[in-house]
């Protein structure tokens, strides 16, 4: 499992995991997050595109033009990429995302555990992908949506008889308001 080779998105993703759960880590338990993890939260948010990116483009590009820099193949192992992802993360630090985003990240995962993640985050990614490949073909026509079909008599009777809970003179008053409605 080290050996296997993880592009960019599926890096990104799993860092981006790692930093918003020591965000969420902090609130859950009523503590105010390190300064600028929501603001990194908010831009690095990959699943508000469809397409491989984030919420804020720019930061996805800085971090796709650096692993490409430094991963020539455009893949790496998960030891690789958590070096990565520290170093990344490190490098942004500053006025708008604090100065937090390594120890946080250090706070919530260490190097096994970034490479235990990577293999179900692109596996959830596939998923994605497929999910937003699918054609008007692949979605049911709404003729194809069966009709709901009227009530028998016996499924009324049921109803009333669950409604009523044995009140016979509330049971007799909604039969009468059903048969002055089908009138």
């Amino acid at each position: 499992m080290l050996d296997e080779q993880w592009d960019a998105f599926v890096i990104f993703v799993n860092t981006y995991y790692a930093v918003e759960e020591a965000y969420d880590s902090a609130r859950r338990f009523w503590q105010k997050p390190a300064e600028g993890l929501d603001a990194f939260c908010r831009d690095g948010n990959p699943f508000l595109w469809d397409a491989q990116s984030s919420a804020e483009e720019e930061l996805y590009e800085g971090f796709r033009a650096a692993f490409l820099e430094r991963f020539e193949d455009s893949t790496c192992t998960a030891k690789e990429g958590y070096d990565f992802a520290r170093e990344w993360l490190a490098s942004i630090e500053g006025d708008r995302y604090g100065t937090a985003l390594v120890e946080s990240f250090d706070s919530i995962t260490n190097e096994d555990e970034f490479s235990k993640a990577c293999r179900p985050v692109a596996k959830q990614l596939f998923a994605r992908a497929s999910k937003l490949e699918l054609t008007p073909q692949d979605v049911p026509e709404l003729s194809a949506v069966p009709e709901p079909r009227t009530p028998s008599k016996a499924d009324i009777e049921a109803v009333i008889q669950m409604l009523s809970h044995g009140d016979e003179a509330f049971a007799a008053s909604l039969r009468e308001r059903l048969a002055s409605e089908d009138a």
